[in-house]
């Protein structure tokens, strides 16, 4: 094809046909740029069809992760749940001692309370992956770009309280350490321990009342209990992130693989 063009071209500038030359020059230009043009949009159109081919394996993977997380952050909310309530019944017991009835359930609120901590742990690898790639442009919702980011940035936001909490978690163990294990009866002991036989009800008697006198572990477990209802709010609100950016991916994986 090009000989072609080379032998016209030729001809005509032999036979001093200028004008008809420059047409014919012209026109080849315009041929050549149309050329140019078109292969380009050709490979701009596959490049696209590829990008939109990895945005939709990204959103599925990214689904999938963000299900894991909603069951998890479930299950987080409702053991926070149960820490304070936990952290709040003991306070009030140790605040109404006369209130006090001889039973067991002294030891869950502290177990399961005012010593207990659970934190959010989401599925996060594959946007961890994304924003290592450089590729977060590749998600064309920009509603679902914002949502990933602030939930990305709640996350470490939350992770700084951490640090706080187990130190008052620490505390809070170090004042009961001395008594603590003589709340736990026959059972927990068998159960936790292997062992044949718990403490006596005059070992637990005598630790309810260390415990219920104990105001130094009073003090630290009300910052405790209003620390674990800041979380308790803070995992919430991590749930309605997650509920949203789920929204937002089933949306975008609908329009885009019909």
């Amino acid at each position: 094809m090009i000989n072609f063009f080379r032998k016209i071209r030729k001809k005509l500038a032999d036979d001093n046909k200028t004008l008809k030359y420059l047409k014919y020059a012209i026109g080849e230009i315009v041929l050549v740029v149309i050329g140019i043009l078109f292969a380009l949009q050709i490979n701009s159109w596959n490049q696209n069809r590829l990008e939109r081919i990895e945005e939709i394996e990204i959103l599925e993977s990214m689904r999938t992760d963000f299900i894991q997380t909603k069951n998890r952050v479930h299950e987080t909310i409702k053991l926070q749940s149960k820490v304070v309530v936990r952290c709040s019944k003991l306070m009030r017991l140790m605040i109404e001692k006369s209130n006090y009835k001889y039973n067991d359930s002294i030891a869950d609120y502290l177990f399961s309370g005012a010593l207990a901590y659970w934190r959010v742990e989401p599925v996060n690898g594959t946007y961890d992956a994304l924003i290592g790639s450089g590729k977060t442009g590749i998600i064309q919702n920009q509603d679902l770009s914002r949502l990933l980011a602030e939930f990305s940035a709640e996350l470490k936001y939350g992770f700084e309280d951490e640090n706080y909490s187990i130190q008052l978690n620490s505390l809070l163990t170090e004042k009961c350490s001395a008594y603590a294990p003589f709340l736990l009866n026959d059972d927990r002991i068998v159960r936790t321990t292997g062992l044949k036989t718990g403490y006596s009800e005059s070992d637990r008697h005598d630790a309810v009342t260390k415990h219920l006198n104990n105001t130094s572990f009073l003090g630290i477990l009300y910052q405790k209990s209003l620390m674990e209802k800041f979380r308790l709010e803070y995992q919430q609100n991590m749930l309605k992130y997650v509920e949203n950016i789920l929204i937002d991916i089933e949306s975008e994986l609908e329009i885009k693989t019909k």
